[in-house]
């Protein structure tokens, strides 16, 4: 399959895919009683109960459950790689195309990988900090794993961030989207990697829709991009990315 259509398949997987993924949320959420976004600092947590407690309310966070916010995803992550599923009926090869492929240096190349990255990242938000002022780089994170009320909560947030969104995004934005740019950019002057490795990076932190995070997860796209050039097989980055999220969950679960 020609590059172009590639990067064109991996643009229309995801506004496909974020656009019913943000219909269908906004009903549940609506039909559901929940909130979109609730804080999940120490102080937010504490006002809120005494809110509650003041105004005889139920104690209720309000937020959407790990569970059905893993299901709500569903449309997303479907979106993402159902267009390259889709398209192997029309030329692509996910061997040649996508680099599809993993060895068992992936699995502990790429988690080492990973975790050092998330670790690593501390130094730059501290950056960043003195840049723009404090900010709370982990809230989303943090809600996420807040939501976690029950055993299938928890099977759900590890399911979302170490298994679907790893694999979704990485056949997504390092699969289609870098290496098809990286082709398209070769073909027309020879070279591309860079190119490829910026554009597809600012792409995939920027849709993540998470300002204060942007720097992260940029950092991040373009450590997963070197390593599926440097490896040829996408299951490196999909292993990093594991790693990136797993280190993230746990610290959080473990906080």
């Amino acid at each position: 399959m020609a590059p172009g259509q590639r990067v064109f398949l991996a643009i229309a997987g995801f506004m496909v895919g974020i656009v019913v993924a943000s219909l269908l949320g906004s009903m549940v959420v609506a039909a559901g009683g929940w909130q979109a976004s609730v804080p999940a600092t120490i102080g937010s947590e504490a006002g809120r109960t005494v809110r509650q407690l003041g105004q005889n309310l139920p104690l209720d966070d309000n937020r959407i459950p790990a569970g059905i916010q893993a299901l709500l995803n569903l449309p997303l992550w479907l979106g993402l790689i159902g267009a390259p599923l889709w398209a192997r009926r029309h030329g692509l090869e996910w061997v040649r195309d996508l680099g599809w492929g993993m060895t068992r240096l992936d699995v502990v190349g790429g988690l080492t990988l990973g975790v050092v990255t998330q670790f690593a990242l501390i130094p730059l938000y501290e950056l960043v900090f003195v840049v723009f002022g404090q900010q709370d780089v982990a809230a989303p994170a943090r809600s996420l794993v807040a939501a976690v009320d029950s055993p299938l909560d928890l099977v759900a947030l590890v399911f979302m961030t170490v298994i679907a969104a790893p694999v979704a995004e990485e056949i997504c934005y390092r699969g289609l989207l870098y290496r098809g740019i990286r082709d398209m950019e070769t073909a027309a002057r020879g070279a591309g990697v860079a190119t490829a490795m910026i554009v597809s990076s600012v792409i995939f932190a920027a849709s993540h829709f998470q300002l204060v995070q942007f720097p992260g997860l940029l950092v991040f796209g373009l450590v997963a991009a070197v390593v599926t050039e440097r490896t040829g097989r996408l299951g490196t980055a999909i292993w990093t990315h594991v790693g990136f999220n797993l280190a993230a969950v746990v610290s959080l679960l473990l906080a």
